[in-house]
């Protein structure tokens, strides 16, 4: 082959057209437009993408911080609220120990008012601590596509409305109840003095043996002779102290000795004579017995029924 055929080869190959992309796309601008979508549809999802995962930690960041408040807060609520449950049941004790000791029931009356407002508050406090409960439930992360951390945000806005007003209000209840409890207890103590006057200024009989007239006759106070009547009862010689034992129906005395306690004197039960009365007629139905001899007469066996009121 010649020179000159070798030249022509050459020139040959260099006229030959290169082929790529960019004359494709030329020549199919169709296919172009299928690519450049393919090209715009990933760059957008690989943003959006971003966009949700970054929107998600915003919201999931803003729950959290609600989170951690309502907790603190629903803690402090239940705090106040067990403070003020130890204030009623105190308050409500000394209501309670105080029936029957007062002078006056209008103390106690206050009290019982005072402590239903209370109780009322209270119940409105446990509603709320219920309810947080209730509106710290986990939330729905992502409960749209084109919505990354709605519930999220939805939940942090649960968190925000909650609130413990009536717990925080509970922080009062303490001083509202001093000034009733002071009362009845204030009212309580009047009523004790009373009562002790009453008691050192009362009858008391001190039974101290148990046995028969050699005992009586000791004449230094009633004897137990219960195993002598068969009944509960106690005796003593009308010029020893028979003569000073109170008979009216209602009064309260103070016995020492066998069968130390107070008593409430019901009246004489019965008048017995020795000379055709047995044990068979003593009257029944009574704590204890007192019986002295009238004027010191066997005949005039009287028989004062007791009833035990304390110990």
């Amino acid at each position: 082959m010649g020179e000159g055929d070798e030249n022509s080869v050459t020139a040959g190959d260099s006229a030959a057209p290169r082929r790529g992309i960019r004359p494709l796309l030329r020549r199919h601008p169709a296919v172009a437009a299928v690519v450049l979508v393919i090209v715009l549809v990933a760059a957008g999802f690989g943003g959006l993408q971003t966009y949700r995962a970054v929107a998600i930690a915003t919201a999931q960041a803003a729950y959290n911080e609600a989170l951690a408040q309502s907790r603190a807060a629903q803690t402090s609520a239940g705090v106040d609220v067990a403070s003020a449950e130890d204030v009623l049941t105190a308050a409500e004790t000394t209501l309670t120990d105080s029936e029957g000791k007062v002078l006056s029931e209008d103390p106690r009356t206050a009290l019982a008012a005072a402590l239903d407002l209370a109780e009322d508050q209270l119940t409105a406090a446990h509603d709320e601590l219920a309810a947080a409960e209730d509106g710290i439930d986990d939330p729905t992360t992502d409960t749209a596509y084109f919505a990354p951390g709605d519930g999220l945000r939805q939940g942090s806005a649960t968190l925000a409305g909650l609130h413990f007003d009536a717990a925080s209000e509970l922080r009062s209840i303490t001083d509202t109840l001093a000034g009733p409890v002071q009362a009845v207890t204030d009212a309580v103590a009047l009523w004790q003095a009373e009562y002790d006057r009453m008691v050192s200024e009362r009858y008391t009989n001190n039974t101290h043996a148990t046995g028969w007239y050699p005992e009586l006759d000791e004449c230094i106070g009633s004897v137990d002779v219960t195993a002598h009547y068969g009944v509960p009862t106690i005796a003593e010689h009308w010029s020893c102290g028979g003569r000073e034992f109170p008979d009216d129906a209602g009064t309260i005395i103070t016995l020492t000795g066998v069968h130390a306690g107070s008593y409430r004197v019901e009246g004489i039960a019965k008048m017995l004579n020795a000379n055709r009365d047995s044990t068979a007629d003593l009257p029944q139905g009574f704590d204890l017995l007192y019986q002295t001899c009238q004027n010191g007469q066997s005949s005039s066996m009287s028989f004062t029924g007791l009833t035990r009121i304390e110990s």
